[in-house]
């Protein structure tokens, strides 16, 4: 037999084994779970490899390439590409404007956030930007200064004579350094399991219920723009096919995907267009080829990052509250700029913008396992556009079929309309009744008992104050009668949420009442808690009520002279709760200032009552009602807003969504809060290092995280896997 009439061999295309490095990483992930979690250096390996020649590259390639160039060629492709950017720009906020409708109108509160009183440090733009040292940019992967430092020799090099001395074994390790990248890219297959495999091992798609519309809205405009609308732009504008698009961009798109790094990429993205440009036979120049305008285009701000700052709508949406008009220039041209930098940067800063709560950060990075590949998707996309169209035209041969440009961009735009209708109708029909905030605090529950035997505590709630049926003994102190008696009397106050409130099956709950239950358990004894009454905490220590009052007691000048030598457990933030369509009159002291007769009510006998006339705008008028239920029922009073802790407003805004709460004052006035007991010198010695002990060992912060923060402290379960789940092969 001869080896002519053997058939020719066939080698799987570099799509087929990518492919198939998905689904067997996938497959891995759902059969071992986070047992094969290991696979990661793999992905690790590889996507160091990538990195290895890419800034090298990108470094010779533009000093090469645009020091090529004569002063008129460069003047040229500078006006093409900045009005090609601008046109991709153009895109991705008018993307951007449509998928904010998708979020509906509800009314909402928010827990307390810890930027309530944080000013958010901005990014330093000359670092970014100047590279002042080159050595350090490049080691530090500061992509823009990188390429501002090439840029700047390359244009130097324009007007030397004998510049093709330099230019040509620049050539040479230019191609060295792009035949190393093609090498590593062939191990793109064995690359892309790795990562897939750790990631879909280790995965835990519950904690995106929270921010299920912001990934919803992302992803959905992530593949709209990629796989629609910026084909159909390169299609009507060039003579390069839509369906050839898409046929030379699936690698490199299915690699940022699952990469989540486009720089990594760029030689794939380099490759691909180099592909298209000659399977239709478009004529190309040295001076305008890929590997050029790839790398030139990188710094600047893509389609992806202006898409991507759909989450500061989201986090606005989340949150029950609206985006004032005079906001959003700031707000885009903080994000264009930030779009230069990393969103890790930009959104903390567009946070503070809009003046939202930086605590949703946590999403945002929740959300970066999803919602980065997404952006990277659109990145490569909006790199592969304008590579193709600034080629095109530099070179001649664009042309816009201005018929066909308008017809599939309004059909495109049906599409998105559709989209953003379809995303609206779900998010109205599922997410706000799967998720309510007012059911986080009105249906709360005492959670980590469950994690303790504090369940052999038991409550005894009184609704009338008495004194104590055991009085204290002679020569005995207040913490020997409560361990023989084997319980330990608390005065709650049910008026002051998120610290002592009832929820709605009637149970008693909140921050105090918690640590009430944790000083119990650790005293060994059972609890009965006795209402404090109003005005008359004073009168109810002095008589035996309670052993100690846990129930946000601020520090007021009339408790000075009877407050326990203890520590102040907690510091709270003076802050003002209005309705929502005044926050923006209330945003800062100037505001108040400017407004005529402003009336504000201040809880009798609080901290507040007594500071708010020094701390706030003499023009204010303070009014006193009995409770927060009164200023929030509107019973018995017409004012503009309520002074009270930042803390508790924010609970109170969760029952009352058409309320928020503003911060005037920036965070400067902070308000003391106490557990008040009667004079006991050992006692009060006791109360204060177990205050510490709480602090210490975590469980302080703990309940700081779940009542006022509003964070979930459930157990992390195991990830679901096949040898665990089905097999049963592990526990």
């Amino acid at each position: 037999m001869t080896h002519e009439n053997q058939p020719a061999r066939v080698r799987p295309s570099l799509t087929t084994l990518i492919v198939v490095g998905l689904l067997a990483g996938i497959a891995w992930g759902v059969f071992f779970g986070e047992y094969g979690s290991w696979v990661k250096w793999i992905g690790d390996v590889y996507v160091g490899l990538l990195q290895m020649a890419i800034l090298p590259f990108v470094v010779f390639s533009l000093i090469a390439n645009v020091g090529r160039l004569s002063l008129t060629q460069g003047a040229r492709l500078l006006k093409v590409s900045f009005l090609t950017l601008l046109l991709l720009w153009i895109i991705g906020l008018g993307m951007l404007a449509i998928m904010t409708q998708s979020f509906p109108h509800w009314e909402t509160g928010s827990f307390f956030s810890n930027s309530f009183s944080e000013q958010t440090e901005p990014p330093d733009w000359l670092e970014l930007f100047v590279p002042s040292n080159p050595f350090r940019s490049l080691s530090e992967n500061l992509i823009p200064a990188v390429v501002v430092f090439s840029l700047g020799v390359g244009v130097a090099l324009m007007s030397i004579p004998n510049k093709q001395r330099l230019l040509e074994p620049m050539d040479v390790i230019i191609e060295a350094l792009s035949r190393l990248n093609k090498l590593v890219i062939g191990l793109t297959p064995l690359g892309l399991f790795g990562i897939v495999g750790y990631t879909a091992g280790t995965i835990d798609f519950r904690q995106f219920s929270l921010i299920q519309g912001y990934l919803l809205v992302f992803s959905v405009a992530a593949l709209l723009v990629s796989l629609l609308i910026l084909p159909i732009l390169i299609s009507s504008i060039t003579p390069v096919k839509f369906r050839s698009v898409w046929r030379a961009s699936r690698d490199p798109l299915i690699a940022a995907f699952v990469i989540g790094n486009t720089f990594v990429v760029l030689p794939m993205i380099i490759e691909s267009v180099n592909k298209l440009l000659k399977e239709n036979n478009l004529a190309l120049d040295r001076n305008n080829e890929p590997d050029f305008l790839v790398p030139l285009a990188y710094p600047f701000p893509d389609v992806g990052k202006l898409v991507g700052l759909v989450f500061i709508p989201f986090a606005a949406w989340f949150y029950g509250t609206t985006i004032d008009v005079d906001q959003m220039p700031a707000l885009l041209g903080v994000g264009l700029l930030g779009s230069f930098g990393k969103p890790i940067i930009t959104i903390p800063l567009l946070l503070d913008v809009a003046r939202l709560p930086n605590d949703i950060f946590n999403m945002f990075l929740a959300s970066g396992v999803v919602a980065a590949r997404f952006s990277d998707l659109m990145k490569c996309m909006h790199l592969i556009t304008f590579t193709v169209l600034v080629s095109c035209f530099l070179n001649g041969t664009a042309c816009i079929q201005w018929r066909l440009l308008l017809i599939r961009l309004s059909v495109s735009l049906l599409l998105v309309i559709m989209s953003v209708l379809g995303i609206r109708y779900y998010l109205e029909n599922n997410f706000k009744e799967s998720y309510s905030k007012e059911n986080l605090v009105n249906e709360r529950e005492l959670v980590f008992p469950n994690y303790r035997p504090l369940n052999v505590v038991r409550p005894v709630v009184l609704k009338e104050s008495v004194p104590n049926p055991h009085p204290i003994k002679q020569g005995e102190s207040r913490i020997d009668r409560i361990k023989r008696y084997g319980f330990i009397r608390v005065g709650y106050d049910p008026t002051k949420m998120p610290f002592s409130y009832f929820n709605t099956d009637g149970r008693l709950i909140g921050f105090d009442i918690e640590m009430a239950y944790y000083l119990a358990d650790d005293l060994q004894v059972n609890i009965e808690f006795v209402p404090i009454e109003k005005d008359r905490i004073l009168q109810q220590l002095e008589e035996d009520h309670f052993d100690v009052a846990m129930s946000e007691i601020e520090g007021t000048v009339g408790l000075a002279a009877t407050l326990p030598s203890v520590e102040p457990y907690l510091m709270v933030n003076l802050a003002i709760v209005v309705p929502d369509y005044q926050k923006r009159l209330f945003d800062s002291v100037e505001d108040i200032i400017d407004r005529p007769q402003v009336r504000l009510a201040v809880i009798k006998g609080s901290f507040f009552a007594g500071c708010a006339c020094r701390v706030l705008p003499k023009t204010v008028e303070i009014v006193e009602v009995e409770s927060a239920h009164e200023y929030f029922d509107r019973v018995n009073t017409e004012t503009d807003g309520l002074v009270i802790s930042a803390e508790s407003g924010s609970a109170w805004t969760l029952r009352k969504p058409n309320f928020s709460v503003t911060n005037p004052l920036r965070g400067r006035v902070k308000v003391p809060l106490y557990y008040v007991t009667a004079p006991d010198f050992k006692f009060e010695f006791f109360l204060q290092n177990w205050l510490t002990l709480k602090k210490s060992s975590g469980t302080f912060q703990n309940l700081y995280d779940y009542w006022i923060l509003g964070r979930d402290v459930s157990k992390d379960q195991p990830r679901w896997c096949v040898i665990r789940n089905v097999l049963h092969w592990i526990r």
